[in-house]
């Protein structure tokens, strides 16, 4: 007989899978049909439920349906665990790709600062250029230009400075973000491969695994929860002689016991002249 606490971690296991399976395909359908996303959730929801329901039913009564009827439920229960796989397909890319994007955005924010503050030092370069070009024999003009090009110089030292500390703040934030997805980034290093292969790949793994092992689980508890059930109403259908047939077969002995007792008695001649000489005495 399978033991309680298997059946009990069968139970658990099977609703914790199950529910996680049918929230992430929830979820992931909705995001796939974002125009009508409580309809989505509504309809998802119904076709999770009567998936694994579905999936008892036809284990117990798989050898009582009809043939046609038995291959319409397994072909709608194959259906709808791939509708399932889609929607966790979904989650889970969806999930990867509000990280990756948010590290694009931040890519493109640093690229851009980037760019400014090479514009900056550019502009630098060329008001000292264009100083330097000066002839020395020309001091007085390029003590002019000189002092013209300090205020110019002075600001866009000040915007230089300004990009520096964005740049830096956004190398932070890129940082933080990418911890998201460290282990992907490792993996795909040590793949030697880009990290949405990476990704998908994994994704893939879990699709595979995910709503299938849910259905095993379903049945494999109501095959437990059955099994156990069975055993027990096997051990209570062997039932032991009750004490009032123990206590009428002992009477019954007794009552023989007493029977052959007084017919020794009455056979055997001692007693008789016990009694007759009992009878004189008298």
């Amino acid at each position: 007989m399978i033991s309680l606490w298997i059946i009990i971690g069968l139970i658990i296991s099977t609703i914790s899978v199950a529910t996680l399976a049918a929230a992430f395909s929830v979820v992931g359908l909705g995001a796939l049909f974002s125009g009508a996303m409580l309809a989505v959730f509504a309809m998802a929801g119904s076709l999770e439920f009567s998936k694994f329901v579905l999936a008892a039913f036809l284990h117990q009564r798989w050898n009582h349906l009809n043939k046609i009827f038995r291959s319409y439920l397994v072909f709608a229960i194959i259906i709808l665990s791939l509708i399932t796989s889609m929607g966790i397909f979904g989650f889970l890319s969806d999930a990867y790709q509000s990280a990756s994007n948010a590290i694009e955005t931040e890519s493109l924010k640093l690229q851009y600062e980037k760019n400014k503050q090479n514009a900056v030092t550019n502009e630098i370069v060329r008001l000292n250029r264009s100083i330097e070009e000066i002839p020395v024999t020309r001091i007085s003009k390029k003590l002019r230009a000189r002092k013209e090009a300090e205020p110019m110089i002075l600001e866009l030292n000040q915007k230089f400075d300004a990009s520096e500390k964005i740049i830096s703040e956004m190398n932070l934030k890129v940082l933080e973000i990418k911890k998201k997805v460290g282990p992907l980034i490792y993996i795909s290093k040590a793949l030697n491969t880009d990290i949405d292969s990476v990704v998908k790949y994994l994704i893939l793994i879990f699709v595979l695994v995910f709503d299938p092992l849910a259905i095993c689980l379903v049945i494999a508890t109501t095959q437990a929860i059955d099994s156990r059930k069975n055993k027990i109403q096997v051990v209570t259908e062997i039932k032991v002689e009750p004490p009032s047939v123990k206590f009428e077969t002992s009477a019954e002995a007794i009552s023989e016991q007493s029977e052959l007792i007084q017919m020794r008695y009455s056979d055997d001649p001692n007693s008789v002249e016990s009694d007759a000489a009992k009878n004189k005495v008298v």
